[in-house]
């Protein structure tokens, strides 16, 4: 693949996951604004003790295997059926566990409720489980474009139920068939237009070779993703629901502005940078490249979000939210690394290395678990910041892990990022200040900083300048 027509896929792709994340984001948005409004903290909280338990067996069922199937190169019907079938047997099984485990978990948390919650949340692990490798098709095909239109029709339907269930006064269980009602809106529209049905077919050797690449992956996402929800385990547990509430939406609004960007280009690149992993030249330019975008649009955010977070809060959710503020804040210091884990990590991915990956998550998420129990001395504010403390840590290992496997030195992507993170702490501290002196409004606020950071950007003459060009170059040429 040439690097023009890498450009021009990596472009298309990024339009139309850009558009189905960005309207999804609004979606949203919209909803959770809603919600917000007709629901209680303790009704978010609820579902945000039960995370832990979902998107973990979410995890194992989509596994590395989704990701094995698009790394490698030329997957047959075979390696597809096998794990079309393979990913319901889990699904399955996951979900018994889970509705045998559910008065115990509800007992653990002392909230008879959550047993009923998560048996019925439990059952979008069978039903996504029909459409994980029609949605891993399309993303190796790049197409993006189908993709896009069935989450956001999906998202929408369930979106009108959930408010108006949340506006009749069904409480948490709102919540809980907005999730529903997005795993079976989207399986049957991937069903339908996949245009792929599985064979009779189940093969051990093909299981057994994606399982080289895959299984690495899936039992390092497994322990991923129980580190990460690990948190709101220890909040569920040690504080109140409400106190879970506050913590669940500033972690939803963190999790929107950091990660949002960057899972975009993750999507996109995955493939392509799996098709590079050849050219190692070619792969280490266009993760630098990324990195640097990735810093430029998402560093400024996180910084505009801490200088105007009270009010919007308030704003958007009401005076009941306000205690979610500091959380809010916090959470979004630790966005500043959170936005360029991914783009490492699956760039490693790539080059099959799923088993460094593997060995390494011990280490970061290990990490993690010692700085929260260290932060639950301090509170839950301790805690928080243990996770901001574990996003430092594990953007740097995974950095390195770029280092040693891409051959991107570690000191180059320091370099990259550096001239992009003082130019987005200039202006915050500028503000910071003129605001003790004078009120601000915040719409004042925003376009001051994002003026300063500009200047900054093209006064110093920073490489971003010349992404932000070819980039434009891209678009023209699209346009042609």
């Amino acid at each position: 693949m040439t690097e023009q027509s890498i450009g021009k896929s990596a472009f298309r792709g990024t339009l139309w996951v850009s558009l189905d994340k960005f309207t999804t984001i609004i979606l949203q948005f919209i909803a959770n604004l809603i919600l917000a409004r007709l629901l209680m903290p303790s009704d978010f909280g609820c579902i945000g003790m039960l995370m832990i338990f979902i998107a973990v067996s979410q995890t194992i069922v989509e596994g590395g295997f989704g990701s094995a199937l698009i790394q490698k190169e030329k997957p047959d019907q075979n390696d597809y059926s096998t794990i079309f079938y393979w990913n319901i047997f889990l699904a399955v099984l996951l979900y018994l566990i889970l509705f045998f485990a559910s008065p115990f978990i509800a007992s653990f948390y002392n909230m008879p409720i959550l047993c009923d919650v998560l048996r019925v949340l439990g059952l979008t692990l069978i039903t996504s489980s029909f459409t994980i490798v029609q949605n891993n098709r399309l993303r190796k095909q790049l197409a993006f474009k189908k993709l896009a239109f069935i989450n956001i029709a999906s998202y929408s339907g369930a979106t009108i139920v959930s408010i108006c269930m949340a506006y009749l006064g069904f409480g948490v269980w709102s919540l809980v068939v907005l999730q529903i009602l997005i795993s079976l809106f989207t399986g049957t529209a991937l069903w339908i237009f996949a245009h792929w049905r599985p064979s009779l077919h189940f093969s051990f050797d093909s299981l057994k070779r994606l399982f080289s690449f895959g299984g690495y992956l899936l039992f390092a996402n497994i322990l991923q993703e129980t580190c990460k929800n690990l948190q709101g385990l220890i909040i569920g547990k040690r504080f109140t629901s409400i106190e879970m509430g506050y913590y669940a939406q500033a972690q939803k609004l963190n999790d929107v502005s950091s990660s949002t960007l960057s899972n975009i280009i993750v999507q996109v690149m995955f493939p392509i940078y799996s098709q590079l992993q050849n050219d190692l030249e070619g792969l280490r330019n266009m993760l630098r490249r990324n990195i640097r975008i990735i810093s430029f649009f998402t560093f400024p955010i996180m910084f505009i979000l801490i200088l105007i977070a009270h009010p919007l809060i308030v704003f958007l959710y009401g005076m009941k939210w306000v205690n979610s503020v500091p959380y809010f804040q916090i959470l979004c210091i630790g966005g500043l690394f959170v936005c360029l884990q991914n783009i490492n990590y699956y760039a490693v991915a790539a080059l099959g290395k799923s088993d460094v990956l593997f060995k390494w998550s011990f280490y970061k998420w290990g990490a993690l678990i010692l700085f929260l129990l260290v932060g639950m001395q301090w509170g839950i504010y301790g805690i928080l910041w243990g996770i901001v403390l574990s996003s430092l840590n594990i953007f740097l290992t995974n950095a390195i892990l770029v280092s040693r496997h891409v051959r991107l030195k570690f000191i180059q992507q320091i370099k990259d990022i550096t001239p992009l993170l003082i130019a987005s702490i200039v202006p915050e501290i500028a503000i910071f200040s003129i605001t003790k002196a004078i009120e601000m409004n915040i719409g004042v606020q925003i376009l001051l900083y994002l003026s300063v950071y500009l200047i900054l950007i093209f006064l110093f003459r920073l490489k971003i300048r010349k992404d932000i060009i070819d980039l434009m170059l891209i678009i023209r040429h699209k346009n042609a």
